[in-house]
């Protein structure tokens, strides 16, 4: 299986899988039938009326599609949540307005040059997922794991625990799935110098975003992080 490594803000290397040509074939037939449905009622309701403003506004949802619903839907069209895959950026930061709009730009431009056999190419050579829209956005389209009870990021806290780090309520889901990654990482005991030093970046860069200095080793840091995450959205 194909993974692309995506350089996180923490200065983490996570590795995810890229989502095959026939998964993103297959969301994107299933995106088409969404649209064809939608025209079929559409063209119900507007049967016998001859207005081109009102067709024009009907059309819009269809021309419009893609990129509504991936920025809704934070980079996932209906199609795509139903395969599992998803849109994300090489850098891991959250993927803005402006990638959606090239992507969506860019899709129509592949769409018209040889019916999208343009992208199944650029696909195929990139090796990282990317059509050309996402090799302007800086995007890829990866495949969303199904994770495990243990690999989640949720644990249960007793109703008596008392926080340690009140300034974890600063922390992202994002941030702490990689605290997660990066316990794993220790728990290997894999002490490379590679291994070495992401575990150290990881603990300043943490410490950096809480504001604060601890003496604690990174995993007892990390998991102290991990229960008071838990404890604060055990209602979300």
């Amino acid at each position: 299986m194909d993974t692309l490594k995506i350089d996180t803000s923490q200065n983490i290397d996570i590795e995810q899988p890229i989502a095959s040509i026939g998964e993103r074939f297959a969301a994107t037939l299933l995106d088409m039938l969404f649209i064809m449905s939608y025209l079929l009622v559409l063209g119900l309701i507007y049967r016998g009326l001859h207005s081109k403003v009102l067709l024009f506004i009907g059309l819009l949802p269809v021309a419009l599609y893609s990129i509504v619903s991936e920025m809704a839907m934070n980079g996932q069209s209906w199609g795509k949540k139903i395969l599992k895959i998803k849109v994300v950026t090489m850098d891991g930061t959250p993927t803005s307005f402006s990638s959606y709009f090239l992507r969506w730009v860019l899709r129509l431009v592949e769409i018209l040059a040889m019916f999208g056999t343009l992208a199944t190419i650029t696909i195929i050579l990139n090796r990282k997922g990317q059509r050309l829209g996402d090799i302007a956005a800086n995007t890829s389209v990866i495949r969303l794991r199904n994770k495990s009870l243990r690999e989640t990021i949720y644990t249960q806290i007793p109703d008596n625990y008392t926080i340690v780090y009140p300034e974890v309520s600063r922390l992202t889901t994002s941030d702490i799935y990689i605290i997660k990654e990066v316990i794993e990482l220790i728990k290997s005991r894999n002490k490379t110098i590679r291994t070495v030093t992401i575990v150290q970046t990881a603990h300043e860069a943490i410490e950096r975003k809480l504001e604060i200095k601890v003496a604690q080793k990174t995993e007892a840091f990390f998991q102290a992080i991990l229960r008071d995450f838990n404890f604060m959205n055990r209602n979300i």
